[in-house]
């Protein structure tokens, strides 16, 4: 069977499957019962196929009627409205709307306090309010969610417990609180690079210097939304050292860590370097000196400042 005649047989039984149904809607059980045989003997499927025709044609005209009444509201724009008064206008109880036919349940189909519950897993326990203005970019609905200030003041909430009522300063705006206010980010870490020229040893010989070297190597700070906060000096780059910094276990050997208080803009660390209490084990059982390095607590006032446009990017020390 060619595919012209398979196509031509396809055809047929929607026709005949088409034509059983008007036959049971007037009332012919029987006629209707014998076109519904033949047009299943042509091909199986045929119910189906009609089904999703169908279901098609109806998610098609909705789909139009829902972007006609979009292009009037959009229309309607008045450039003084704020945006999320105009999207909330636009967008009514609904979140999004299916760009393409769905055959299964779209995410259309759950309620606003869900998806609000799902934001936020999205911000996480480090914070990550940068996901969050990713979400708000993927629709009119999302950027609605991702605007709820229960969401923002959770996160004003965490980074100061005390003194976070006063929204007079932000207009009332958790999220302009949060992104003004001076805080540390608790996605990535900061990075110090310090280098420096060293002289080559001065030869005995014939007064001459050897080689200069241009040592380098890297502070890391790593802070976290509970108050602890991870700190390495390391020769090696980032793209080694900060996957480590994930969490305190995967830390480096050599971590120091501690925790950190903010008050307005300046930031107070406590940290400790590693004791190693099994060296100094091993050094009692094997009757050597002990000369391994105590436990150090260090104390660092460091204050928090912009980077070029970037708020609470860059740490200098006071």
């Amino acid at each position: 069977m060619d595919a012209t005649t398979a196509t031509s047989s396809k055809d047929d039984a929607k026709a005949l499957f088409r034509k059983g149904v008007d036959y049971e809607l007037e009332g012919f059980h029987y006629e209707a019962m014998r076109c519904y045989k033949q047009a299943l003997k042509l091909d199986p499927d045929v119910e189906k196929k009609i089904a999703d025709e169908e279901f098609v044609s109806r998610s098609s005209m909705d789909t139009t009627d829902e972007n006609n009444l979009s292009d009037e509201c959009d229309d309607e724009y008045d450039n003084e409205e704020d945006l999320f008064l105009r999207f909330q206008r636009i967008m009514g109880p609904q979140i999004c709307f299916p760009e393409r036919t769905q055959l299964t349940t779209h995410f259309s189909a759950l309620p606003p306090e869900l998806v609000l519950y799902i934001l936020r897993w999205v911000v996480s326990y480090d914070l990550d309010l940068r996901m969050l203005e990713q979400c708000a970019a993927v629709c009119r609905g999302w950027y609605l969610c991702a605007r709820d200030p229960e969401l923002w003041r959770r996160a004003c909430s965490k980074f100061w417990p005390s003194n976070v009522n006063d929204l007079v300063p932000y207009d009332g705006s958790w999220r302009r609180m949060f992104i003004e206010r001076p805080n540390v980010l608790t996605i990535g870490c900061y990075i110090c690079k310090i280098s420096y020229v060293r002289r080559g040893e001065e030869s005995f010989r014939d007064n001459t210097n050897g080689p200069s070297f241009n040592v380098v190597y890297y502070r890391y700070l790593r802070f976290f939304s509970d108050g602890r906060v991870l700190m390495v000096l390391s020769y090696n780059p980032p793209s080694k050292i900060v996957r480590k910094l994930q969490t305190r276990e995967k830390a480096p050997f050599n971590v120091c860590p501690g925790h950190y208080r903010l008050s307005g803009k300046q930031l107070f660390l406590t940290l400790d370097s590693e004791d190693k209490e099994r060296d100094r084990e091993l050094n009692r059982k094997l009757g050597w000196e002990d000369n391994t390095q105590r436990k150090t607590t260090y104390n660092m006032v460091l204050e928090i400042s912009k980077y070029k446009t970037k708020q609470n990017w860059k740490l200098q020390c006071t």
